[in-house]
């Protein structure tokens, strides 16, 4: 997708958002208490939930197979970029099937697309209440940087221990997925005296395990420094073991960048009062995901010339290549 602006982007975020709430344990009842599974809207795949799913699905049939034809066209030109969806079709060893593959894509599409978005949410609505916390991130920052790199750098590498520090405070104060994704169990096991079966659903409450005063004496303090003083301290947003997000990495390195840019940048300055509390705040207590109630602020410019410059060779930077990945299409093409 060339920007934003696409089409596609469109269809994708607001199925993906739709669908976010089909898998909300409170929205789904059925699967997880089996009595109501008797009710004919469940197994007769009736009410409106079941067809809205259906079209839901249809709709995200139609931009996965697009997805993946461009990428398999691109694989015969030799025009792709190294990605993990490349490198598992190419894997002659993983011999996946066509199920297997389509899981592998919605994984890569539909992780993190809402709970990063969400998170920055939150943060932008604390941040607009905290000029102090603002200002302090500022200053480490242009320490590094000064006043002229309005956007730093992209590939910085986690330099700044303070934006670090309150990426993970964001991670653990807001938890926007609350109670991780159900996991059931392999074996039976045996815990404090007590026989789990096989087979039964485990969700962790990683929103609880964040807020656990035996790991932190004010858990519900908003406190970046506690990961300076503690920077090994858990951290259960991502869940927990092999089975923890994969893209956990990712993830920080994609907030830590936007959390540099934007305070550096820019002064957030509330335009309308918001409840930045992870629980009072929360616009649906229901959802998945766990989001702020609306609101507004103003993003004001700290440096708005070095601002301004910065965007244009950032501009001028993406469209020479761009420029130049058509070239490169064009004679796989050929």
């Amino acid at each position: 997708m060339e920007s934003r602006d696409d089409e596609l982007f469109d269809e994708i975020t607001e199925v993906e958002d739709e669908i976010s709430r089909f898998r909300s344990t409170t929205g789904n009842l059925q699967d997880y208490v089996a009595v109501l599974r008797w009710d004919p809207r469940s197994w007769l795949g009736g009410g409106w939930g079941s067809a809205r799913a259906r079209e839901m699905r249809r709709r995200r049939d139609v931009y996965l197979k697009k997805l993946n034809d461009d990428l398999d066209e691109r694989i015969r030109n030799g025009t792709y970029k190294p990605c993990i969806q490349a490198n598992v079709i190419l894997d002659k060893e993983a011999r996946l099937n066509k199920e297997e593959l389509t899981s592998i894509s919605l994984t890569m599409l539909s992780g993190g697309l809402d709970t990063i978005t969400t998170l920055v949410a939150w943060a932008i609505a604390l941040l607009a209440q905290r000029p102090d916390i603002q200002e302090k991130a500022c200053g480490e920052i242009r320490q590094m940087y000064g006043e002229e790199q309005a956007l730093c750098d992209a590939y910085d590498d986690q330099k700044c221990a303070y934006v670090v520090a309150l990426v993970r405070e964001f991670l653990r104060f807001y938890t926007v997925l609350r109670l991780a994704l159900p996991r059931a169990t392999v074996r039976d096991i045996v815990y404090e005296g007590v026989r789990i079966p096989e087979g039964t659903t485990v969700f962790l409450n990683a929103w609880a395990c964040n807020m656990d005063a035996a790991i932190w004496p004010d858990p519900e303090t908003f406190r970046p420094e506690r990961w300076l003083e503690t920077p090994d301290a858990p951290l259960f947003t991502y869940g927990l073991g092999y089975r923890m997000c994969a893209g956990s990495l990712l993830a920080n390195r994609e907030l830590y960048l936007i959390f540099m840019r934007v305070l550096n940048a820019f002064e957030i300055v509330k335009r309308t009062d918001v409840d930045a509390h992870p629980v009072s705040g929360s616009a649906d207590p229901t959802s998945l995901v766990t989001m702020p109630r609306r609101y507004e602020v103003v993003f004001r410019p700290r440096n708005e010339r070095a601002l301004r410059e910065a965007l244009t060779r950032a501009e001028g930077e993406a469209k020479g290549q761009e420029k130049e990945e058509k070239e490169k299409e064009k004679v796989g093409g050929l």
